[in-house]
């Protein structure tokens, strides 16, 4: 049974009415994509009509002719524009006026597509029927060879099966063309490396003229060239350094999108369970896929709201397969525009006439708004729908519907592609915004050590690739955690999330810590770590509380602070406490946990109890024990000292230093029970000795010492994390030390 559109996408096109060999068509907003991805437009040959008419030509070549250069205010290179209009501000019946463009060379290879600005108004008060010679009427035309033949730019090739266009109105602001009409790409490409002229034609019948006609300006010929930006970005930390590496653009190749669409949409669906177009590699040797593109839509120009998966699967004999790869959780999805998908690093290759199909599900918004365009006129109907686990063709899911708006991407050589001149190298402290450039790399190199990462914070990096005067898209972003290299973690759950809690609203969960702080410090809480299983809509409201209430339970509350669930992500958050609110406890021991609140997110617990997290009903309840778990929430607590000269209490063994972190200077503070060998020994982050500072019988105390940042050689050491090592009567400390330089 066939399933019913959900809605009718009639707001973009009309029907047409046709006319010998040629249609009409008004104007309405185009689908066409000016560029793709990363792909920009260089123009190759422009005309602003400032400077004269630059080799146009006109056609009858007398004053019956109306096109001319004037001023008009209102253009969009003032002050000048090319114009069919009387001197009474209006244009004459029975006119068949052309202008002529000049020879244009066109580019040897790449996306070449020509365009130009119009405004206009006129009327005819002919109905629309009969021959076209009772109509007003504009179009656009393009000669490969001089002009021994002319083709409609709706169908610049000539194709025998294509649709001729002439146009029976005109934008009433300045817009471009292609951005104007659904029938007018203006791709022309398979022109590449030849010399093509244009001409513009506006012919009127005998009626009276009604409105000012056309006018238009900066006609120009674009050629797209594609620039590769790297890929998989990966980090790892070398403490201090930060060590990048990426997939090299790919250089020497342009794209190419192939579909079976002709992009003239009429539908969208999105009550299937996943679509699929087949793509055949008409190649006569295999190629490698390495995109899946799709274009949403969504009313009122609302934003997508989905995060969709795409698929390649195998061929079964005409149907859609076993699954050979996928891309899951797709954000930043465009309205009405190609979200394009890499699946390079899939290496799905293709045998010359073997096929494939390219899919994409999770494309509902939960409500009929929202879903993939679909034509129905294409040609060749290659798309395909799945239903309760069944693919049929896509006509015989939905009448009148011939193909879906999914396309695939290869990669040709392009002897004629921009070279790679650099890799730019950004950082941030923020996710999404504020990156600015630290290094400039050579392009022969994929990798980075970034020497002075901001230590303490969350760093993000993303790498970008340069052609010379032009920068491609920025690759993925990494996250980089240097605050556990400034902050000690405190946790009481085992880092495995067996199930979600549900807060409740104005209920409360807390975890208890105990840092044990060195003597005569306190323990400093910068960030709060909380594993999220799925984010809400509502804010994570984290609060912390001393431990003096009754028998140490939750008690005085000490902070209160809000982090959007924008921010929030699925798995562990590091939650920052505000500057200014950087909470120092005495003791050591406090709580820290969430406020439930409408649409908050669900919280990790893991179920392994041990005592330490607590719970509360309602803002004045009474805090009880949980039995049944740990709530995922962590501390990240570093250590400050009251004075320059703390008293170890000797009963114990201790082991600290201040200031932390220290430059190049730190004093180390120890102490033994009791009398017998020390061994005090400083190591770096890959455990290799650094210094050796006692190795000797120590009497029982406190004492202290002096390290000055050099190894045993004597030599300074670079910045970074260190551990100073104590061990004594069969026990051994650890304390990290930050030397930032």
């Amino acid at each position: 049974m066939k399933k019913t559109l959900l809605v009718v996408f009639a707001v973009l096109f009309i029907t047409s009415l046709v006319f010998a060999d040629s249609q009409v068509k008004a104007a309405t907003k185009s689908a066409f994509e000016h560029a793709k991805g990363t792909r920009i437009d260089i123009p190759v040959w422009q005309d602003t009509f400032e400077d004269g008419n630059i080799g146009w030509t006109f056609s009858p070549n007398s004053t019956s002719n109306m096109w001319h250069i004037a001023t008009e205010a209102s253009a969009p290179s003032p002050t000048n524009a090319m114009i069919c209009q009387n001197d009474a501000g209006s244009y004459n019946a029975s006119m068949s006026n052309y202008l002529i463009s000049p020879v244009i060379p066109l580019p040897a290879s790449g996306v070449i597509k020509a365009d130009f600005m119009m405004k206009g108004d006129f009327t005819d008060n002919s109905p629309l029927t009969g021959p076209l010679t009772n109509l007003d009427y504009w179009g656009w035309e393009i000669t490969p060879n001089n002009g021994a033949n002319w083709y409609k730019m709706s169908n610049p090739y000539g194709d025998p099966n294509g649709s001729n266009y002439v146009y029976i109105d005109a934008p009433t602001d300045w817009t471009w063309i292609t951005e104007s009409y659904s029938s007018l790409s203006g791709n022309i490409s398979d022109y590449a490396g030849l010399n093509v002229k244009f001409r513009i034609l506006f012919r009127s019948d005998s009626d009276t003229p009604i409105g000012p006609g056309i006018m238009i300006d900066n006609f120009t010929v674009f050629n797209s060239i594609y620039l590769a930006p790297p890929t998989e970005l990966t980090s790892t930390i070398a403490a201090p350094n930060v060590n990048l590496s990426w997939t090299a653009a790919a250089t020497g190749v342009s794209p190419e999108d192939f579909t079976y669409t002709n992009e003239a949409w009429v539908s969208y669906v999105s009550d299937a369970d996943a679509y699929a177009m087949k793509i055949t590699n008409i190649a006569t040797s295999a190629r490698q896929l390495h995109g899946v593109n799709f274009m949403l839509y969504r009313q009122n120009s609302a934003a997508i709201e989905a995060t969709p998966t795409v698929y390649v699967y195998s061929d079964n004999g005409g149907f859609p397969g076993d699954e050979l790869a996928s891309v899951s959780n797709i954000t930043d999805i465009p309205n009405m525009d190609w979200k394009r998908v890499d699946i390079t690093s899939h290496n799905i290759m293709i045998p010359a006439n073997g096929s494939v199909f390219i899919g994409v599900a999770g494309i509902a918004a939960g409500d009929d708004t929202q879903g993939l365009l679909c034509d129905s006129t294409s040609t060749t109907a290659n798309s395909y729908a799945m239903t309760e686990g069944t693919w049929d063709t896509l006509s015989n899911t939905y009448d009148g519907l011939s193909n879906c708006a999914l396309s695939a991407t290869f990669w040709n050589v392009d002897p004629n592609a921009p070279v790679l001149t650099n890799y730019k190298v950004y950082r941030s402290l923020q996710p999404d915004t504020d990156f600015a450039l630290i290094e400039n790399v050579d392009p022969s190199l994929t990798t980075y050590t970034d020497t002075n990462p901001v230590i303490g914070q969350m760093n993000y990096y993303k790498v970008t690739a340069v052609y010379g005067d032009y920068e491609s898209d920025a690759s993925n972003t990494v996250t980089v955690n240097l605050i556990e290299l400034l902050y000690t973690e405190f946790l009481n759950d085992d880092g495995t999330s067996n199930q979600p809690y549900t807060i409740g609203t104005s209920n409360s969960i807390a975890v208890k810590f105990t840092t044990n702080p060195p003597a005569n410090q306190a323990a400093e809480l910068h960030y709060v770590k909380v594993y999220v299983t799925t984010v809400g809509t509502g804010q994570l409201i984290t609060r912390v509380w001393d431990n003096d209430g009754v028998d140490g339970i939750p008690g005085t509350q000490i902070l209160q602070f809000a982090t959007s669930a924008s921010l929030l992500t699925t798995g562990w958050n590091m939650v920052a406490v505000p500057t200014a609110n950087i909470y120092t406890d005495a003791d050591g021991i406090f709580y820290v946990g969430i406020l439930g609140f409408a649409g908050a997110s669900l919280i990790g617990e893991d179920t392994d109890t041990n005592g330490m997290s607590w719970k509360r009903t309602g803002t004045a309840g009474a805090w009880t024990p949980v039995t049944d778990g740990n709530y995922m929430i962590r501390a990240m607590v570093s250590f400050g000292t009251a004075n320059d000269d703390p008293v170890i209490p000797t009963s114990k063994i201790a082991l600290s230093n201040y200031p932390n972190p220290f430059n190049p200077n730190t004093t180390i503070s120890y102490s033994v029970p009791k009398t017998g060998h020390v061994d005090l020994k400083i190591y770096n982050i890959k455990g290799q000795l650094v210094r050796t500072l006692v190795n000797g019988n120590i009497a029982s105390g406190a004492h202290t010492l002096t390290w000055d940042g050099t190894d045993n050689s004597g030599k300074g050491v670079v910045s970074g994390v260190y551990f100073a090592k104590m061990s004594t009567t069969g026990k051994t400390m650890v304390q990290k030390m930050v030397l930032l330089k």
